[in-house]
């Protein structure tokens, strides 16, 4: 792939200095750059590199220069790398494959919109609808009723179960498993053995919606389990059954939530955390690494620690826990010295 500078820049919406018809075949790290690529500087520890580096050209910030090459200069350089990525992205080549293959399984009463990719080995069952330009990849599995909306991109080995929606623009990627039974399960009046509750409820991802690999969202036991506009899941992340996922929240890798959880809009869940079922955390919360949450938050929290505790607070108890040895040594001395003094007057007492 091969585009022009001046093609770049008036994607990126900045100011050209420089030669403007040079070719750009990627784009790289200021220190890993080749030449013919462009790279970028939103640091300014990387300043001293624009001098040495061998790309071809560099997304730049108001009063930085080019030392010399050519240059595209936007008001948030780190914006502009990520909007020159979406050139040079593969995916993008992925979407310009359309058509049915020929070993893909086609269902009875399956509507496929324009311009839609059904590639290899891909089944899709009964009364499913299908968006336009949607690209499903190898090995996926699409189950009865179920609907996917415009633009989406299904990655190779995603399972959809039945009677789920997918709103538009979503990205499911590989592994992940979308409609699975909720882990519900009720002791038996006899033998007290777990017995299946059923889980007849759905699965309701909105638009603009991101799935990371092997990341699982369970169907609701009754209702709807909802991820909610421009949420961003990363892989291996599980959501049970009746969760919602407010708008624009990021969870992170590992992180789990139990059911019926109620997660408020643009919160951020860092990895291996673990929020207890059926509480509820505000909007614009914070959630660290690792961190348990056990009871209903506020919105606006900064949270951390098993359990769960203002992060402020959580860095007090770990920055005391560091003391602990110098703490028990002092401690040790202190009980030497009154036994030492015990032992000083039991013998005054003596004499």
């Amino acid at each position: 792939m091969s585009i022009k500078l001046k093609d770049i820049c008036k994607h990126l919406g900045g100011d050209l200095s420089g030669d403007g018809e040079i070719d750009i075949t990627g784009i790289s790290g200021i220190n890993e750059a080749i030449p013919s690529q462009i790279t970028f500087v939103a640091n300014t520890k990387y300043l001293s590199a624009i001098a040495t580096t061998k790309a071809s050209a560099i997304i730049i910030g108001p009063g930085v220069s080019g030392n010399g090459k050519p240059t595209i200069c936007v008001d948030d350089p780190y914006w502009g790398f990520v909007q020159a990525l979406e050139l040079f992205s593969w995916n993008s080549d992925i979407k310009t494959e359309t058509g049915i293959h020929k070993t893909a399984i086609i269902g009875e009463n399956v509507t496929i919109g324009e311009d839609v990719t059904i590639q290899a080995y891909s089944v899709i069952r009964d009364n499913v609808e299908i968006g336009d330009n949607t690209v499903i990849m190898p090995l996926v599995y699409v189950g009865d009723g179920s609907k996917i909306g415009d633009g989406g991109l299904i990655y190779s080995n995603v399972n959809i179960r039945e009677n789920v929606t997918i709103g538009n623009r979503v990205i499911i990627h590989c592994g992940a498993v979308i409609g699975s039974d909720g882990f519900g399960f009720t002791p038996e009046p006899n033998n007290k053995r777990p017995y299946k509750i059923p889980q007849i409820g759905t699965v309701v991802i909105e638009d603009d919606v991101e799935i990371g690999a092997n990341t699982t969202i369970d169907r609701a036991t009754l209702s709807e389990t909802l991820i909610k506009s421009g949420a961003k899941l990363d892989n291996l992340v599980q959501i049970a059954h009746n969760v919602v996922v407010g708008n624009d929240c990021c969870l992170a890798a590992q992180s789990g939530i139990a059911g019926s959880a109620i997660i408020g809009d643009r919160v951020n869940i860092a990895g291996q955390s673990g929020i207890v079922g059926h509480l509820k955390i505000g909007e614009n919360s914070v959630v660290y690494a690792k961190t348990a949450v056990t009871k209903d938050m506020p919105p606006g929290s900064q949270l951390s620690g098993i359990p769960a505790q203002t992060h402020k607070q959580e860095l007090r108890n770990q920055a005391a826990t560091r003391k602990l040895p110098e703490i028990l040594q002092e401690l040790s001395d202190l009980q030497k010295r009154v036994q030492e003094l015990e032992t000083i007057l039991k013998d005054s007492e003596k004499q």
